[in-house]
């Protein structure tokens, strides 16, 4: 009888949870793929990345040193046509996983609003430890290192000067050319004035590059508007930096607008940008922002603009074509500086473009889930101020393999 009563109770207090418990897994809110929550914590981890196989065939010349260079489209030191120091190699093959991406993510809510921490890194690190000779081993490369708290970032992450919105959709890895490409230390605070406005201030790393005695004293300064919502973006941004050597300093500036447009299966993205001394601040003017002639630094002015149409075929098959110019203002006493350093070192490389073009036309296909394909056509053409050209024509094919 005693055991039946007590087996009776406990029957009783179990049937009188069973709705609680019930309610607690009915309030707890469903985690995105790949999240977990950290046992004993208020923290979600979360783990992504893809495994990449890209595959390059150049019909012409390309950059000889791709371990320690670039092996994706760089046209600013694309070889010259039978005309420059080095003898352009037509006809290559390279096929790399080497931007193959892991990262992991963190959420924790705090009194003064959530923190995020972001981890992420690739392959795609310079290596000419054995490269493709034996195991094609890449090193490990840091992309983002920050933490987010409301709206402060202090860390490793994309220049306030990039608009990732407005980036056209490539196979090839690197992007096109009105984009600040770069990921450095910032402490950045944004404002949000509504879900659509918000203004972005930052201090970031500086890196002066004259071809002389560089060294840095001083951040660069940059703020970015955007105003966007679900028919797509417009963003305004400003920076300013310095170049400097042991014996000589110069302020320099850019501005950029760029923005997007959706309708329908269409997607447009455009950029415009420039300014005397943009430098690495945007892609094709990364080794051509300015040089130390001498007696002072003298700034290269320039400017780019890009534009990407994508036409979404079906929820699975999407397709781009972009076009995109970089374009520099002709300085003789500097043309002759620097073309003079470049040849003295024995290379192309650093001879000073008067414009750059490109077009990529490409189409992506999902083949299944977390699998995705691409491949696309490649042009381009870097035209200096003397008798120089160097012509791109690139197949770039891509296969991602998603974690989730």
């Amino acid at each position: 009888m005693i055991g039946s009563k007590r087996f009776a109770t406990m029957l009783a207090v179990l049937t009188s949870t069973l709705p609680l418990a019930a309610a607690a897994e009915e309030a707890a809110p469903a985690l995105p793929p790949g999240t977990f929550q950290i046992p004993g914590t208020d923290t979600t981890l979360k783990v992504f990345g893809f495994a990449e196989v890209d595959a390059t065939y150049d019909f012409d010349g390309r950059t000889n040193d791709i371990n320690n260079f670039d092996w994706a489209s760089f046209v600013a030191v694309q070889p010259f046509d039978n005309l420059g120091v080095e003898e352009p190699r037509r006809r290559q093959a390279f096929i790399t996983a080497r931007a193959s991406r892991l990262g992991i993510m963190s959420n924790t809510p705090t009194p003064l609003g959530p923190l995020t921490v972001l981890l992420e890194a690739d392959f795609n690190a310079p290596n000419t430890f054995q490269g493709e000779l034996a195991t094609n081993s890449t090193a490990f490369r840091l992309r983002h290192a920050y933490g987010q708290l409301g709206g402060l970032l202090i860390g490793q992450s994309w220049s306030t000067f990039f608009d990732g919105e407005s980036t056209p959709d490539t196979v090839d890895f690197n992007p096109a050319a009105a984009l600040a490409l770069m990921r450095q230390a910032v402490a950045r605070y944004t404002f949000t004035f509504s879900p659509e406005a918000s203004l972005a201030l930052a201090i970031e790393n500086p890196q002066s590059i004259t071809f002389s005695s560089d060294y840095d004293a001083v951040p660069d300064f940059i703020g970015a508007f955007r105003y966007g919502g679900k028919w797509g973006h417009v963003s305004a941004r400003a920076v300013t930096h310095e170049f400097r050597t042991i014996d000589h300093s110069q302020r320099a500036y850019g501005v950029g607008l760029s923005g997007s447009v959706k309708f329908a299966n269409e997607t447009i993205v455009a950029a415009v940008q420039g300014g005397d001394g943009i430098g690495r601040y945007m892609f094709n003017s990364l080794l051509q922002g300015a040089f130390d002639t001498g007696d002072q630094i003298e700034l290269w002015r320039a400017y780019a603009y890009h534009i990407g149409i994508t036409h979404a075929w079906s929820p699975a098959v999407r397709s781009n074509v972009i076009w995109t110019q970089t374009f520099f203002a002709q300085n003789d006493r500097l043309e002759a500086a620097q073309r003079a350093f470049s040849e003295g070192a024995g290379t192309d490389d650093f001879i000073p473009n008067k414009r750059i073009d490109q077009l990529f036309v490409n189409t992506f296909v999902k083949i299944t889930k977390n699998t995705e394909v691409g491949l696309e056509y490649t042009y381009g053409k870097r035209t200096t101020f003397g008798p120089e050209k160097g012509t791109q024509h690139r197949a770039n094919v891509l296969a991602r393999f998603s974690l989730f």
